[in-house]
């Protein structure tokens, strides 16, 4: 029988209470953060919405209430589709009477109610054949007429059939595969995978050599542009697709990387002097000669992350800070072309400072990981005051980055749609004809015109800066 154990010792518990308090502090600590990141969401964080799964959150908008109901407002003019003035007309003619049955043959006509149906005829191929004519001179020379651009081959497909292929692909998002299938199954045109693969290539080396680089010019030039960036798969691994846009020019670049030496590659951030609004992100801010607008939609996300997670009156100063964040972005959307109430403008900037002074203080300790985040945000918040209020004291610098972000939202989706690039060079033509794409629709050129005079590799081209 072994020998009973001495009881510890006052100071032994003490100390050992003491090690299962830290013990338990860590724990609960690490608890805490867990159960935080349970909560991040695409409305909270800066997580795509594609990561909320199946259980996706109730959406939460980050404006405030309009106090407009749903629908088209009190008095606005409503749209619907008009009489079309020249339509084909077949005449609808009662055969007997409804009433006595008795035959109308040479009835009166009194009246006449139309409807019209539009819609798209049946479509074929039309196939024109060019002859070329060879004349022989008296002098005894044969002379052959040159064919036209579009003719390049004994038989081959014209720029409005390349167009709509390359629309399918990279402005639909189908695979190469189904564009081909549609072309067959719209326009009866049998069209072969490589021959899409082979309009995408020669669209995208136009586009790369006479396009992207006035596209960059004028973006370079202009006082405001807002930069993002996102990841895509490409060759089975991680690259990074780059954007530069303003409200005329939308630029895309794939590189491997995703900081500096991507950016210097492409050659905007480094050349670029106006506003660029952007996300916190640090590589940013090592361009010191643009002035800098910080995105106030990723803040308000950021403090609803905060309130979502946090207690007492760290969600509190989060939760005013939000709201004053709010209000000023909805004082300068109402005030328009007009000035905004300058009182207004100047409180809701005191209760947004005040917020985020005490949000400071109360996350001062940094005890957990977690506060540390929180206090992080604060500090920013603080210090970048100017930067996140740009929008306050200059009407042309918008309240977030939305529209830079909707920039590589389609190339997000397209990834979705068809999977991840292939080959680096697929990924670097899909972000030339998506530039291209962009920036025609938002200088008020379609789409379609615009890849269909691409295809011949004479692309339209936007002004230069």
């Amino acid at each position: 029988m072994s020998a009973p154990q001495p009881s510890p010792s006052y100071d032994e518990l003490v100390a050992r209470v003491a090690e299962l308090t830290g013990l338990l502090e860590k724990a609960l600590g690490r608890v805490a953060e867990l159960e935080a990141r349970l909560k991040q969401s695409s409305s909270n964080s800066s997580r795509p919405p594609s990561s909320d799964g199946l259980a996706k959150p109730s959406p939460k908008s980050l404006r405030p209430r309009s106090g407009q109901g749903p629908g088209r407002p009190k008095g606005q003019d409503g749209v619907t589709l008009e009489r079309f003035a020249d339509p084909d007309v077949v005449r609808h003619v009662p055969a007997v009477c409804g009433g006595c049955g008795d035959s109308l043959a040479d009835a009166d006509e009194v009246d006449m109610t139309w409807r019209q149906v539009v819609d798209v005829p049946p479509v074929t191929p039309q196939v024109t054949e060019h002859q070329m004519i060879t004349l022989a001179c008296r002098c005894g020379h044969h002379t052959t007429a040159a064919a036209p651009p579009e003719a390049v081959a004994p038989v081959s497909y014209g720029p409005r059939l390349a167009g709509i292929g390359v629309y399918l692909l990279h402005g639909q998002f189908l695979s190469v595969s189904r564009t081909a299938a549609a072309l067959k199954d719209l326009f009866g045109a049998p069209v072969a995978a490589g021959t899409v693969a082979g309009w995408v290539k020669r669209t995208a080396l136009g586009i790369i050599d006479t396009v992207l680089p006035v596209i960059a010019g004028r973006i370079i030039t202009a006082p405001v542009a807002g930069f993002d960036e996102t990841g895509m798969r490409v060759a089975g691994r991680l690259a990074w697709l780059h954007s530069a846009s303003t409200a005329t020019d939308v630029l895309l670049a794939v590189h491997p990387k995703r900081g500096t030496k991507a950016m210097d590659a492409i050659g905007v951030l480094p050349k670029f002097t106006g506003v660029g609004v952007h996300d916190a992100w640090a590589p940013y801010d090592t361009y010191t000669n643009m002035i800098h607008a910080l995105c106030g939609a990723h803040a308000l996300r950021e403090l609803i992350y905060v309130t979502d997670t946090a207690t007492g009156p760290v969600a509190e100063h989060a939760e005013q800070a939000a709201t004053a964040l709010r209000r000023l972005n909805r004082l300068i959307a109402d005030a328009a072309e007009r000035t905004p109430d300058p009182e207004k403008l100047a409180f809701y900037q005191h209760v947004l400072h005040s917020a985020v002074v005490l949000g400071v203080q109360a996350t001062a300790a940094r005890a957990s990981k977690l506060e540390r985040k929180y206090h992080a945000l604060f500090v920013r918040l603080r210090d970048r005051r100017d930067d996140y209020l740009r929008f306050v004291s200059d009407p042309a610098v918008p309240f977030d980055n939305n529209s830079s972000e909707r920039t590589i939202r389609m190339p997000k989706l397209r990834t979705k749609v068809s999977g991840s690039m292939r080959t680096t060079t697929g990924a670097e033509h899909f972000a030339a004809i998506r530039s291209y794409i962009a920036t025609a629709t938002r200088q008020g050129i379609d789409t379609l015109d615009a890849l269909i005079q691409a295809t011949t590799g004479n692309p339209w081209i936007p002004t230069p800066a």
